[in-house]
């Protein structure tokens, strides 16, 4: 089975269960608001990771319906803050919130679908009963305060570190395994585990592969974001170098680079983000292929997802073959090999 077969089960019955969560009442321009983002569907990767993960582990599908859809209105508020302090003007191919409503309406919007998601997390959990449904809620609480950290990691060293020099690898898998790694991958992967009720020795080696999957997802994210078109992605393009974000990419190029380019592209990130031109977006992406910094990316990313491949093997080898390990599988595969 593939992994989109999978999700293609599952999507609805999700999508369902936020709505029932979305009250309806005045003032009601309020809560139209609050429903934008939940109202386009996005590819719901991370709940059907965490209802994937629960019944490959032989968890009851129903057990995990309502844990998923708080997993899913997380990434819909979340994205709705990260694209007004990134300034995205898209999200699956319609105008950001905040450019529709403005910054203060769409930071609110946010912030009620924030709460609504906490009330969803608290009635997963009862339902849940414990210790089943606390252990789930600590899991839900960690990846979310985790994510913020990484937020801000990636925010410093995005305004913070002006040299494009003046980062490491490891500085920037440090925040992408943070903001990235943990909330799309291997966090809702854990907490399908835990619905299952797997003990924690067990969802703690999830990591193991989860976490080299999540470096492949977020760099194969940067490419897109220099080789893709907002048609495709359906959000804002080149927003890694119009903001100024430290990726591999850049790493790479900076060790590379001749001294002349190394000068051409530190004064287009140096400029704000208002100042920049479609014409230093073109340079910049052109010298990330003379140098082949992006070919380094994609081997980045095939080595990382045979790696966390190979784990997932070894670390799942006790699950008999069924259509759901072929579907992690694929899921997998698919995380790093996504073309949006």
């Amino acid at each position: 089975m593939k992994f989109e077969e999978y999700a293609a089960m599952q999507r609805d019955t999700v999508y369902e269960k936020i709505l029932e969560y979305l009250p309806s009442k005045t003032p009601e321009e309020h809560y139209m608001m609050v429903r934008a983002y939940v109202d386009r569907r996005g590819k719901y990767t991370r709940p059907m990771l965490l209802t994937l993960w629960n019944e490959l582990h032989g968890g009851r599908t129903q057990d995990a319906i309502l844990p998923a859809a708080a997993m899913q209105t997380s990434e819909d508020w979340i994205l709705m803050h990260d694209d007004w302090m990134d300034g995205n003007k898209l999200r699956r191919g319609k105008e950001a919130a905040h450019i529709l409503y403005g910054d203060r309406f769409a930071v609110n919007a946010g912030d009620a679908l924030h709460m609504i998601m906490w009330k969803m997390a608290h009635d997963a959990a009862t339902q849940l009963g414990n210790p089943r449904g606390s252990r789930y809620y600590d899991k839900f609480y960690d990846i979310l305060l985790v994510t913020a950290e990484g937020q801000y990691l990636d925010v410093r060293l995005t305004h913070k570190v002006k040299d494009i020099s003046g980062f490491t690898l490891e500085d920037y898998y440090r925040s992408i395994s943070a903001k990235s790694g943990y909330y799309s991958v291997y966090g809702p992967m854990q907490l399908g585990a835990i619905l299952a009720n797997q003990p924690q020795s067990y969802v703690d080696s999830i990591k193991e592969y989860g976490e080299p999957i999540g470096k492949a997802f977020q760099i194969k994210d940067d490419i897109l974001d220099c080789t893709s078109s907002e048609r495709v992605l359906g959000k804002t393009i080149s927003n890694d170098i119009i903001d100024g974000v430290k990726t591999a990419i850049l790493w790479h190029f900076a060790q590379k680079a001749s001294e002349p380019d190394l000068v051409d592209v530190q004064a287009i990130y140096s400029k704000s983000r208002s100042r920049k031109r479609k014409r230093d977006v073109k340079t910049v992406i052109q010298l990330f292929q003379k140098y082949g910094s992006i070919k380094y990316a994609e081997e980045l990313v095939d080595a990382h997802s045979k790696q966390g491949l190979d784990r997932f093997e070894k670390i799942s080898s006790h699950l008999k073959e069924s259509d759901l390990k072929e579907a992690a599988r694929d899921a997998i595969v698919r995380l790093a090999s996504r073309n949006r």
